[in-house]
């Protein structure tokens, strides 16, 4: 059986930003046999975890998308860093393949569509809906490469 790992990301107490925390919870309650690690920020530290693994999905808050999208990503060195967090998924990615010699066979970044970000322990309506699709999506993935 694959070894997968489920990344959410995002701050709690910054409104739509939790999306990823909360869309990674809801899959840790559906699956308990997979990982889940619900963080602040993606940090280095993240890419022994992720060296680990066979599969892996990075779900997060994105404000340049209207529906929840998954989509493939490689390993890679991206020009600039995100904004809002320490290192990118592409570059944990390269990380873990320069470190431990390994990568995922297949690493998905998971967008959840958010529009508020102030300070608040809520989701928006629209993106509380975002995050029940966007865990739809992982479970299709799933179901569709037998991973469950």
């Amino acid at each position: 059986m694959s070894k997968v790992l489920v990344i959410g990301y995002g701050n709690t107490l910054r409104g739509d930003d939790a999306a990823g925390i909360r869309a990674a919870e809801l899959v840790s309650k559906r699956f308990s046999e997979i990982e889940c690690v619900l963080v602040h920020q993606l940090v280095p530290e993240l890419a022994e975890q992720i060296s680990e693994c066979d599969i892996v999905f990075f779900i997060d808050a994105d404000v340049d998308i209207i529906h929840p999208e998954i989509r493939l990503i490689e390993p890679g060195i991206e020009e600039s860093q995100p904004r809002a967090h320490f290192i990118s998924p592409k570059s944990l990615l390269q990380l873990s393949c320069k470190l431990y010699q390994r990568t995922p066979q297949k690493t998905y970044i998971v967008g959840i569509p958010a529009s508020q970000f102030e300070f608040s322990e809520k989701l928006s309506k629209n993106t509380e809906k975002a995050v029940a699709e966007s865990v739809s999506l992982v479970e299709a993935v799933m179901l569709s490469d037998k991973l469950v």
